[in-house]
């Protein structure tokens, strides 16, 4: 039935189902290709996925809300919080929307409220900064403050805070295996479980027009959007936008069953007016020109043996394209950064039940050949005094630039509930630890390091999903200097 010539909009109660980026259902996921009850293709290029079917009257649905909440003792620990900066104390983000859908077009509005409580911790002593330039706030780094800079507050102001985020909110329209539109979503690139290094869920999304191209043998994904400086960079309103313009592509071949390949660019350039985004649409086929454009650059992938239950992924990536031929064979660390890992996983007697277990490394200090070649520090720009951030948190790896860390973790995974425990080590910015003021020789037993273990648990209630995870850890050398700080965090989220 319809009113003239408008379609009648049919309200539904039942929630839609959502698959979220580092999500309990997509932990699932992976698990499923490794026991070879799920096919691995297409799964190094994740977005949110909103199970909605196509109709002929406009159909409007909830989405289930979200409560994610972070609790950390005596220091910020905050990884892949998406909109969320989890500081020290009391972190909250609530997500809620609805869904409409209307013959090939979709539109999701899920916006989400972030809050954190930001009680004060030490910062580094003045006798480890540097002089920060002209105008730069007095929580922007006191490191990296040369021709290459980052936007990355080492806290964000003295107050608690709360916001509004745009969230996971997306209006696209299915034509076949092509899907376009613009979304705020966060999305994963790359086959990392704990890091990706060109695009992650590490930062607020990205406001951004997409196309997407899903195949059963190759896939892509293409967008142009813009990026925001956050309150704690700079005085300078002239410099605050940023265009980027990102592009992925995954092959599984016919050779190799559940091997995919993918390579991956993401360039980033300042804007003097975002009118002028258009013209930085295909920035990515482009050179970064001379110090007009930074890039970040990988190859990856992941192939699964589901007769063994194991697999294997990697990412290898370079903040600079090598200028020649032989530049790569002389040099092909040069700018390098790196993720390796693998799972294995075996069913046990329960039924559905399984045990697994992870492992993976990603570094992005800097290489060897920086003595012949110069490098700059990962994630930072020339170009973009911002770096390759988003309001003030790295949208690539979550440790960030210069980082490097390692991760290990058993689970025992069940049909209604998971357990697991984990250990892992970051070191943090050790480009940072040399350029504090003070002879290098000095610095070798000064490394920011971060060593952790802990527990996580998942069960499916009559009133939704809860997620805990538990870590416990000491940072050693906070901000290069001699100290050794204990830290917890409480990390929960429930899902109706």
């Amino acid at each position: 039935m319809s009113w003239g010539v408008y379609p009648v909009v049919r309200i539904c109660a039942v929630l839609i189902q959502v698959q979220t980026v580092g999500s309990d259902a997509e932990d699932r996921l992976r698990l499923a290709q490794l026991l070879g009850t799920s096919s691995s293709e297409a799964f190094l290029l994740r977005s949110d996925v909103v199970s909605m079917r196509p109709g002929d009257r406009p159909t409007v649905r909830l989405l289930p809300v979200e409560l994610s909440t972070v609790y950390n003792t005596t220091l910020p620990f905050s990884l892949n919080d998406g909109a969320m900066w989890a500081g020290r104390g009391w972190n909250q983000m609530l997500r809620l929307g609805v869904g409409l859908r209307w013959r090939h077009v979709t539109l999701v509005l899920a916006p989400a409220l972030v809050s954190a409580e930001n009680l004060a911790y030490p910062l580094p002593a003045d006798s480890v900064q540097l002089p920060r330039p002209p105008g730069r706030s007095s929580y922007s780094t006191p490191w990296h403050v040369g021709a290459y800079s980052i936007d990355l507050p080492l806290r964000f102001g003295t107050r608690g805070f709360t916001g509004l985020d745009a969230g996971q909110s997306t209006l696209a329209a299915d034509l076949g295996p092509v899907t376009m539109g613009v979304s705020s979503a966060n999305a994963w690139w790359g086959p990392g479980i704990r890091n990706a290094i060109v695009l992650s869920n590490n930062a607020p999304g990205i406001w951004r027009a997409f196309v997407n191209v899903t195949g059963k043998r190759v896939s892509a994904r293409w967008f142009l959007g813009g990026l925001f400086e956050s309150p704690y960079f700079d005085s300078t309103s002239t410099d605050d936008a940023r265009a980027m313009s990102a592009l992925a592509i995954t092959w599984a071949p016919r050779f190799a069953p559940n091997l995919t390949l993918g390579a991956a660019r993401a360039v980033y350039a300042p804007l003097s007016a975002w009118s002028d985004i258009g013209k930085h649409a295909f920035d990515v086929a482009r050179g970064n020109g001379a110090r007009q454009r930074n890039q970040i650059f990988s190859l990856f992938g992941r192939w699964v043996f589901p007769a063994d239950g194991f697999a294997v992924h990697a990412e290898w990536a370079r903040s600079q394209l090598p200028r020649s031929v032989r530049e790569l064979l002389i040099s092909p660390n040069h700018t390098l950064g790196y993720t390796m890992g693998l799972e294995w996983a075996r069913p046990l007697g329960a039924a559905g039940a399984a045990f697994r277990m992870q492992a993976e490394v990603t570094d992005l200090e800097k290489s060897p050949a920086y003595r012949n070649l110069p490098e700059e520090t990962w994630y930072t720009g020339d170009a973009a005094p911002q770096g390759y951030t988003q309001r003030g948190q790295v949208i690539g790896a979550a440790i960030g630039p210069a980082a490097s860390t390692q991760w290990l973790a058993w689970d025992y995974v069940a049909p209604r509930w998971r357990a697991g425990l984990f250990v892992g080590r970051i070191r943090w910015d050790d480009d940072a630890l040399f350029l504090t003021p003070g002879a290098a020789d000095e610095k070798r037993l000064l490394h920011d390091v971060s060593v952790f273990g802990g527990a996580r648990a998942a069960t499916q209630s009559p009133l939704g999903l809860i997620e805990a995870t538990l870590t416990a850890g000491r940072r050693l050398n906070l901000f290069y200097e001699e100290s050794t700080i204990g830290t917890t965090t409480l990390a929960l989220r429930f899902t109706p």
